[in-house]
């Protein structure tokens, strides 16, 4: 009876059946399992991203130089001496500039640069609210409103040195 059983289950036609079911199974387990799981960038860390690196393996800072400046709607002619000053981005959430200065960097909302600058002789910092115009891998720029008749924007270009 046993051999019987044996012989029908292990039939060529069962086999085959059998085979084609586990075969399908099969891929059907690895197309699931092997299908990414994580999520793309965020826009916000995107933003994060181009303006200071992502903090991996010698991408941890970015470094944009000043291009040219607009004060109310005016472009301002720069000085070479103008166009050295530069501010590094880290991907730590710090950052530094030419002119000694320091301080802290967010972007939680898209577009919202806030940024710290630290006041060396207090050690407080003084915030100030920037709104990014545009960020690309090499290009960057933003606008800051003093007041209602003050708005400044500067426009940075990154250095790969």
């Amino acid at each position: 009876m046993t051999t019987i059983l044996v012989l029908i289950f292990y039939s060529p036609e069962n086999y085959l059946n059998n085979m084609k079911k586990y075969l399908v199974f099969t891929t059907l387990i690895f197309i699931l399992i092997s299908c990414n799981k994580s999520d793309f960038l965020s826009p916000v860390n995107f933003q994060k991203f181009l303006l200071s690196g992502s903090g991996n393996y010698k991408n941890t800072q970015h470094v944009w130089f000043l291009d040219s400046l607009v004060y109310n709607g005016v472009p301002y002619k720069l000085t070479s001496v103008q166009k050295q000053y530069n501010r590094t981005y880290l991907s730590n959430g710090t950052f530094s500039d030419s002119d000694g200065y320091t301080g802290k960097w967010e972007i939680s909302n898209l577009n919202e640069l806030e940024s710290y600058f630290k006041n060396n002789l207090t050690g407080t910092f003084i915030p100030s609210k920037l709104k990014i115009l545009n960020i690309n891998s090499v290009r960057f720029s933003y606008s800051i409103a003093i007041s209602d008749t003050s708005k400044y924007e500067y426009y940075f270009k990154i250095s790969y040195n």
